[in-house]
């Protein structure tokens, strides 16, 4: 059987090994692996080994970069295995509160998401976690004292170029890393988005075109975990509730200390090596339960991870969330502890309505707002007399919502028209399935409505905002 070339990698896995990079700088050489052979359940320490790949003999090695010598991407220097999740959960809690100031749930929100972020290759989705705040609230702080301890953190706060960010995140799959958003250059920024927009679900790759004189198409796997830091949220709102924000304000502590010393660094480490026992724990509980499917689930390893799936209380308790904030909080339920779920639970309803108040002051809210008002004490509302009122209610000339803005925010809002009466002035139509979605989504209380129509109308081509009518408002709605 014939030798191929080395596969440098900081990952392996096949059905016989499983393999994680760590780096000391006490071995030598300084990068080698953890690695479990699956069917002797046996860990061991090693420089390399070989697999046999498509017939041909190929080693596997581990990266040996800058990036990791500069402490850019950390890694474990070593396994430790001995520590229980409780004891290892404490650890966590006890480093992150010794280091920053964030209340007790968010404390457990952010251990919840460093421990998933040691298991989310086994996830379909992945939600991002973010620090929100004005100058001196503390978000180098939390990236620092959470980034640090996640699955192989990535800090890339110091990318200089597009290319760099996408071979870094294909090359070591670990956790992306980013603070001050809006520090980096407009270029680079978009792209930063780009990568929010299409790494939070497996199999959404981004294309590129590379290569000088040959261009050859290639995309790239941005699928990771995010830790990231802002001052403002971003104006996308599918992008936003993607994200798990915790807002910082400016620390009363007194004994968090001013800054991070070796003590900090030596404690991630450690709990980053504990953290990597937790994922062998975890693949090692896989591995048996593959095997032997009848395996007591309970009795896997790490606690409610062995088959990676949910109960039906886990499942049903997310129910009363809107479908796509229900995804976001998800995948952590894997990993927290029966005694926390209540909390996370509450913790998740305050989210929504917060998150639904945000809206309110939105643009699209304050629309929705206004509609629901004019439609207390009238059956028909023009498109001319909605944007009367929004403008009343916006107070601002220097800015003033646009028939051509009127309309695209109609649309985004389900919301149609038709022309009413002789003079066929735009109305919208009143149907009562969208406009109680609209009261839920943007959180307006039940009152007491008009008639609403809750049919269609038949056989009118300007049922959808479309055909000629002589209202001037139509031509905002129709762009």
């Amino acid at each position: 059987m014939s030798k191929d070339k080395q596969i440098y990698v900081s990952f392996y896995e096949d059905s016989d090994f499983f393999a994680e990079e760590i780096y000391n700088p006490s071995f030598t050489p300084q990068a080698q692996f953890i690695l479990l052979d699956k069917a002797k359940e046996s860990i061991d320490i090693v420089s390399g080994f070989e697999v046999n790949l498509n017939g041909k003999i190929q080693k596997i090695s581990p990266i040996n970069s800058t990036l990791i010598d500069n402490k850019i991407i950390l890694l474990p220097s070593s396994i430790d295995n001995t520590i229980a999740e409780e004891e290892l959960d404490e650890k966590i809690v006890f480093f992150i509160h010794h280091w920053l100031d964030i209340e007790e749930f968010p404390e457990q929100l952010c251990l919840a998401y460093i421990k998933m972020s040691w298991i989310y290759d086994r996830l379909s989705v992945v939600p991002y976690l973010r620090a929100l705040g004005d100058y001196g609230a503390g978000k180098t702080r939390f990236i620092q004292t959470i980034g640090s301890l996640c699955y192989k953190p990535m800090f890339l706060a110091g990318a200089t170029s597009d290319a760099y960010l996408f071979r870094v995140i294909e090359l070591f799959k670990g956790t992306m890393v980013i603070n001050e958003l809006e520090r980096v250059n407009t270029d680079l920024s978009s792209q930063i988005v780009n990568i929010l927009n299409n790494g939070y679900e497996k199999g959404m790759g981004i294309g590129r075109v590379e290569g000088d004189k040959v261009r050859t198409p290639v995309v790239y796997d941005v699928f990771c975990p995010k830790v990231i830091s802002a001052r403002e949220p971003f104006k996308d709102l599918a992008l936003e509730s993607r994200i798990i924000t915790n807002r910082l304000y400016s620390t009363s502590r007194k004994d968090i200390p001013f800054a991070l010393d070796d003590s900090f660094w030596s404690e991630a480490e450690k709990i980053r090596n504990a953290l990597l026992g937790y994922r062998f724990k975890y693949i090692e509980s896989q591995t048996r339960r593959d095997a032997d499917p009848q395996i007591n689930q309970s009795n896997g390893g790490v606690a409610g991870l062995a088959a990676l799936s949910l109960n039906e209380s886990k499942k049903q308790a997310l129910n009363d969330l809107e479908p796509r904030l229900r995804q976001t909080m998800l995948p952590l339920l894997f990993v927290i502890p029966e005694d926390k779920m209540q909390s996370f639970i509450n913790f998740t309803k305050d989210y929504q309505k917060e998150a639904i108040e945000d809206r309110g002051f939105e643009l699209e809210g304050i629309c929705v707002k206004t509609l629901f008002q004019l439609l207390e004490t009238q059956i028909e509302v023009s498109v001319k007399e909605l944007r009367t009122k929004i403008n009343e209610e916006l107070d601002s000339d220097k800015f003033k919502i646009t028939p051509q803005k009127l309309g695209k925010i109609l649309k985004s809002l389900g919301l149609k028209t038709k022309p009413v009466g002789h003079e066929k002035i735009s109305s919208i139509i009143k149907n009562e399935t969208s406009l109680n979605r609209l009261r839920i989504r943007f959180g307006i209380s039940d009152t007491p409505q008009s008639p609403v129509d809750t049919a269609e109308p038949q056989h009118n081509d300007n049922s959808m905002g479309g055909g000629e009518t002589n209202d001037e408002e139509t031509k905002g709605y129709n762009q």
